[in-house]
C-alpha cells in the first residue's frame, strides 16, 4: 500500500505542476477542458490513497469528491480534442450539458452516503472492501464506464479519420496520447470499478489492479507534459494562443494587417515552397509566429495549415485542368505539397475521394472552410 501511495502521490504532484504551468503560460478559453482534465486526474490519483474502509468510514465526504470524477474523463477529453481539431469553431454554449451526468451521479451518491444511517453506512463500507457490495454500486460503476467508452470512440473519430483541420503530423501525437492512454486507462478503471473482488484484493494487501491504474494515470499527466513542453508553438496554431509575458493579444486592426502582409507573400506564389512554415512566413513579415497564426485564424477562419494545404489544392486542380500530359504527382509537387502522402492525405481529407478518383469523376469540391485569398484565374 505504501508503494501505491508513493506513486499516486507522485503523479497527483506533477498533474497539479502541469496545471500551474498551463495557468500561467497559456491563456486561452480553449485550454478550459485541458485544465479540468489535468485538475480532475490529479483528484483522482490523489485520492486514491484514501481508498481503505478506516478512511471512507471516518470520511464519509470523500464519497463525493472521489466517486462521480470518472464521469468527467471522457466528456473532457471529447470537448479539449474537438476544441484542438477544429479550431474555427464557435465554442458552444451547451457544452456544459455534457457534465450532467457527473451532476447526476454527484446527487445520487450525496443522497445514498447521507440518507444512511452511522450503523447503516459502517456496514455498507464493509460490504464494499469484503467483495459484496450491493448490487446497485457496480452497475452505477458500469454506467461510468459506458459512458467514457462513448466519448473516446467520438474522440479516436476525430483522432483517426482524419477531422482535423489538416494539423501538422507533429501535433497528431497529441491526438495519439489523448485516445491510447485514458483508453487504457478506462479498461482498468472498468476492472477496479465494476469486479468487486479487485477491491477486496485491495484490502488483503494486493493492490495491484490500482497501482496498474494509477500507473496509467500518471503516465497520462507526463505525456500531456511532455507535449505542453515540446510544442508549445504547434498549438498556439490551433487556437491554443500563448501570450507571453508583457504580450497583447491580437486585435482586429493588427490582425487584418498582419493577415494582409501574409497574403502578399502567398499570392505571390510562396504556398509553392514545399518547405514553408508558419515561422518562415512570419520571419519575412517581421512578427512573432504565434501573433501571426492568430490572425490568420482570425481573418480566415481556419489555421495557417489549412490554409496552405487549401491553396495547394486550389493550384493543383487549376494545373489538372490543363495538364499536358504530367502525372498527378507532379502536379501535386508543382502545387507546393512536399511529398506524395501529405497531398494524398490532404485531398482526401478535403473531398473524401483519391485525387484520381475525384478527377474521373468530375465532382464538385465540397465547401473549403478557409476563405480563399486567390483570384479564380490566379496561377
Amino acid at each position: 500500500m505504501r508503494f501505491l501511495e508513493l506513486f499516486a502521490a507522485l503523479g497527483a504532484v506533477q498533474g497539479l505542476l502541469l496545471l500551474f504551468l498551463i495557468l500561467l503560460r497559456f491563456r486561452h478559453a480553449r485550454n478550459l477542458p485541458l485544465v479540468l482534465l489535468v485538475l480532475v486526474f490529479s483528484l483522482r490519483l490523489g485520492t486514491i490513497p484514501s481508498w481503505r474502509a478506516e478512511v471512507l468510514t471516518a470520511w464519509p465526504w470523500l464519497w463525493l469528491l472521489t466517486t462521480p470524477l470518472p464521469l468527467l474523463f471522457g466528456p473532457l477529453l471529447w470537448l479539449y480534442t474537438r476544441r484542438l481539431a477544429f479550431p474555427a469553431r464557435p465554442s458552444s454554449p451547451r457544452a456544459f450539458l455534457h457534465c450532467i451526468p457527473y451532476l447526476i451521479e454527484l446527487v445520487l451518491i450525496t443522497i445514498t452516503v447521507y440518507g444512511m444511517p452511522a450503523e447503516t453506512y459502517r456496514e455498507f463500507v464493509a460490504s464494499v472492501f469484503a467483495g459484496n457490495p450491493p448490487l446497485w454500486l457496480p452497475l452505477r460503476n458500469g454506467l461510468k464506464v459506458l459512458v467514457n467508452i462513448i466519448y473516446v470512440v467520438l474522440t479516436a473519430r476525430i483522432t483517426f479519420d482524419g477531422k482535423s483541420d489538416s494539423m501538422p503530423e507533429s501535433l497528431r501525437a497529441w491526438f495519439k496520447v489523448l485516445v491510447i492512454l485514458p483508453a487504457a486507462t478506462l479498461l482498468f478503471y472498468a476492472f477496479v470499478a465494476i469486479s468487486p473482488a479487485a477491491t477486496a484484493r485491495l484490502a488483503s494487501g494486493a493492490p495491484a489492479p490500482f497501482i496498474i491504474l494509477s500507473g496509467l494515470m500518471a503516465l497520462l499527466i507526463y505525456g500531456i507534459s511532455f507535449l505542453v513542453l515540446a510544442a508549445p508553438q504547434g498549438l498556439s496554431e490551433h487556437g491554443i494562443v500563448w501570450i507571453a509575458k508583457g504580450e497583447s493579444p491580437v486585435d482586429a486592426e493588427e490582425s487584418a494587417s498582419l493577415a494582409s502582409a501574409a497574403e502578399e507573400k502567398l499570392m505571390a506564389g510562396a504556398y509553392r515552397n514545399p518547405d514553408l512554415h508558419l515561422k518562415n512566413l512570419a520571419d519575412q513579415i517581421g512578427v512573432h509566429p504565434n501573433r501571426l497564426s492568430a490572425a490568420i485564424n482570425r481573418q480566415r477562419g481556419c489555421s495557417f495549415n489549412r490554409l496552405i494545404n487549401q491553396l495547394r489544392m486550389e493550384e493543383f486542380l487549376r494545373l489538372a485542368e490543363k495538364n499536358n500530359g504530367h502525372s498527378l504527382l507532379d502536379l501535386a509537387l508543382d502545387a507546393g505539397f512536399p511529398s506524395k502522402s501529405t497531398f494524398n492525405r490532404v485531398f482526401k481529407e478535403a473531398t473524401g475521394m483519391s485525387p484520381s478518383a475525384y478527377l474521373e469523376d468530375g465532382s464538385t469540391r465540397k465547401e473549403n472552410s478557409c476563405r480563399s485569398i486567390l483570384p479564380k484565374d490566379a496561377g
